[in-house]
């Protein structure tokens, strides 16, 4: 009973977190149950067997033998139907907690890598998860076997108490022993996992700085570090397979000792003629089957126990609350024009001012350059269009209606980035592209319009051409260019362009301002730029300084009247702005 008080919230939130398929997990008691009932009336056909023989009834030992035949069948096909509902359970397991666990990682702050690092998500999102797809077996094991080890005890009592009290004391024994090292076993297997997850969060930093790595030669200082985590594992890990070892060898002593022991009572109450073969046989089966069932419990009681920490690891992913909890409302209006109003917008992060009393209107299909020296702001103006973040104060408007109140779906839809470094997935231009429109005519209109087409069809496999990790075999310009046609594709009112010239060549770069001449007059444009060129492209350029807008007007008036504005078209930073440097 405290084993069972011991893991019954283990249990409560398993069920609470991995959403189980209820008649999947009826099903998996139902044939749990079905084939230790089986197992236990085995030992009782097996001693009518013995009994008949020694009585010499042929007819009836043959039709004793046929019955067990026939339960034995039974108790395999209910354990294979076990296996299968199982199977079936974790699957459904599996795919339930990689949705949701995706969809989190999809809507997580910039916040979220701080509190959970890459190396420990990884491990996460294989290891955690597949042991608490398997869980749900565990739980079935655990809660059958109870039933079976206390209908094979009062079977047993019925024939001989004081044998089967003998039975249940090494029961027992073998219980705490086996729970005591598991705990402890526990203990250091966690220690390992952390260590594990500081190893693989290290070589997913190494990969991404790999060409830091050996410019500045940190392989020695690295290595170091690798040999402290190592060090720190395998001194867990000796410790963790100690407990394990005892716990699954040396522990068969405790059931060996007494099974000698009830061997030479059992002879002895025979030879003095108190107890027939047939019950001895009996006795002997059930001894075996509750130090088994014992064993069952045990493992089942460690495997829940030991998935509780995946538990625990994959709940503090679904359970983060971002510092900002963005909401989207279920307005499903998706006829809009693409104006864009700021009205009296602060941002405050961290206790610094960001952006203070923004007020601006776009226009529909207007072209907008938003310009200023590094830290004006101008990437937090974009977080809040892009809803990555929310106003402390004020409001922001998309035809006249506030921007929280769309749903994601047609927010989003209306609403598009293009990033100076932008991510391409390793997989085909066409797939790349199949995730915002899969019709392969609109994939090669918008191609056209970003001016990669062309390159895309001298590719021996044209758009089918598979890109490495983040599209590594082509140039950035080359890769910043099929970003924007992905832009292009989702047929947004607003786009969104986050200096998209920094990592392209001379040649590239000319694409740009033609591109939005093509644009123009189609898509609401609001556009981030270092590039004297497109401020000038733009029908009205805003001027942000220390997060305010300092001046805003056509190029011609502001070279008059901003020298900000003076300064970006030269590219010459202010010298307010320089000394504060890109702080946001």
């Amino acid at each position: 009973m405290l084993m069972v008080k011991d893991h019954i919230q283990l249990i409560r939130d398993y069920f609470k977190l991995a959403k189980i398929s209820r008649p999947l997990f009826a099903l998996t008691l139902l044939t749990a149950c079905l084939y230790k009932a089986f197992a236990i009336i085995l030992p009782i056909v097996a001693a009518l067997i013995i009994k008949a023989l020694t009585d010499q009834n042929e007819v009836q030992t043959y039709f004793l033998i046929s019955i067990y035949g026939l339960i034995y069948f039974l108790n395999r096909l209910t354990y294979f139907l076990n296996y299968r509902a199982y199977t079936w359970n974790v699957a459904h397991t599996y795919h339930s907690i990689q949705s949701r666990i995706f969809e989190k990682l999809i809507r997580a702050d910039h916040n979220f890598t701080k509190k959970i690092s890459k190396g420990r998500l990884m491990n996460t999102v294989n290891t955690d998860v597949i042991a608490i797809g398997e869980m749900n077996d565990e739980i079935s094991e655990y809660i059958t076997t109870i039933f079976q080890v206390i209908a094979i005890v009062a079977i047993s009592a019925s024939y001989n108490l004081p044998i089967t009290l003998i039975m249940v004391a090494s029961a027992l024994i073998y219980m705490k022993v086996h729970d005591s090292c598991d705990k402890k076993y526990n203990i250091f297997w966690w220690k390992t996992q952390i260590e594990d997850d500081k190893y693989s969060n290290l070589v997913s930093q190494t990969l991404s700085g790999i060409q830091e790595v050996r410019t500045f030669n940190m392989l020695p200082k690295l290595q170091e570090k690798i040999t402290r985590i190592q060090g720190r594992y395998n001194k867990a890990y000796k410790k963790q397979r100690y407990y394990a070892n005892i716990r699954g060898v040396d522990i068969k002593f405790i059931y060996y000792f007494f099974q000698v022991v009830l061997y030479v009572l059992l002879l002895t109450l025979m030879s003095h003629g108190h107890l027939a073969l047939d019950i001895l046989i009996l006795l002997l089966a059930y001894h075996t089957q509750i130090i088994g069932g014992i064993e069952t419990l045990s493992d089942a009681t460690a495997e829940i126990r030991l998935t509780s920490a995946s538990v625990a690891r994959v709940k503090s992913i679904l359970e983060y609350k971002p510092a900002q909890e963005l909401k989207f409302g279920d307005l499903a209006l998706d006829d809009l024009d693409g104006t864009i109003t700021f009205d009296k917008v602060s941002l405050k992060l961290e206790g610094q001012t960001i952006l203070k009393d923004i007020s601006f209107k776009i226009r529909r299909h207007e072209c907008v350059a938003i310009v200023g020296n590094p830290g004006a702001g101008k990437t937090m103006l974009f977080n809040l269009l892009l809803r990555l973040n929310k106003p402390t104060r004020g409001k922001i408007y998309l035809d006249h209606t506030e921007i929280s109140e769309f749903s994601r779906a047609v927010y989003t839809s209306n609403v598009a980035v293009a990033n100076q470094s932008p991510f391409i997935f390793n997989m085909s231009i066409r797939k790349n592209l199949n995730f915002v429109d899969p019709d392969i005519h609109h994939q090669i209109e918008a191609c056209k319009i970003a001016g990669i087409h062309d390159f895309i069809e001298a590719l021996p496999q044209g758009y089918n051409t598979i890109l490495r990790e983040n599209a590594v075999n082509i140039s950035g310009g080359q890769r910043q260019m099929i970003s924007i046609a992905r832009t292009i594709l989702t047929d947004a009112e607003v786009l969104l362009l986050d200096d998209i010239t920094t990592s392209l060549d001379p040649d590239t770069a000319k694409l740009v301002p033609r591109l939005i001449k093509k644009l123009e007059g189609e898509r609401t444009i609001v556009m981030i730029t270092k590039k004297p060129d497109l401020m000038k492209l733009a029908d009205r350029i805003i001027v942000l300084d220390d997060g305010k807008i300092s001046d805003s007007g056509t190029h011609e008036g502001l070279m008059k009247r901003s020298s900000i504005y003076r300064h970006l078209q030269t590219n010459v930073p202010s010298a307010h702005n320089e000394k504060r440097g890109e702080n946001v």
